[in-house]
């Protein structure tokens, strides 16, 4: 029922030393009828796993609340992004595998089961300058 319109993770190094994982989309949500997402989406949390078997659990995951485009199509479009921090000694162009685990609620039960969204992403290497303004 929800998906992503674009998976590229662009990485950053930071001042610590440590990698930033930053992605930033389009959530597309598949509906026949237009709702408030915020009052049916209970929980949402988002995943990485590198082809070494190393996990990083992005800390930070939100979505605009009002929609990016009109309801058409059997589809609700709302800005998306989530960001988390890796610990990585070089940082290079590869992929990984991005994992979303959801649970939307229609009726207000907590019971209803997760779903997930899962895909072979691309990471994308961006450099960043500090202090050069």
């Amino acid at each position: 029922m929800l998906r992503l319109a674009d998976t590229s993770i662009r990485m950053y190094r930071r001042k610590d030393g440590r990698v930033s994982l930053k992605l930033r989309s389009y959530l597309l949500v598949e509906s026949k009828v237009g709702f408030r997402l915020s009052a049916y989406l209970r929980s949402i949390a988002c995943h990485l796993r590198f082809a070494s078997g190393e996990e990083v659990e992005f800390d930070e995951v939100a979505f605009t609340e009002e929609t990016e485009a009109e309801y058409e199509l059997d589809t609700m479009v709302h800005g998306f992004w989530a960001v988390g921090v890796a610990d990585m000694a070089t940082i290079r162009n590869t992929v990984a595998r991005f994992r979303m685990d959801y649970r939307l609620s229609f009726t207000g039960c907590e019971t209803e089961p997760l779903q997930c969204f899962e895909a072979i992403v691309p990471l994308v290497r961006r450099s960043t300058a500090y202090g050069h303004w």
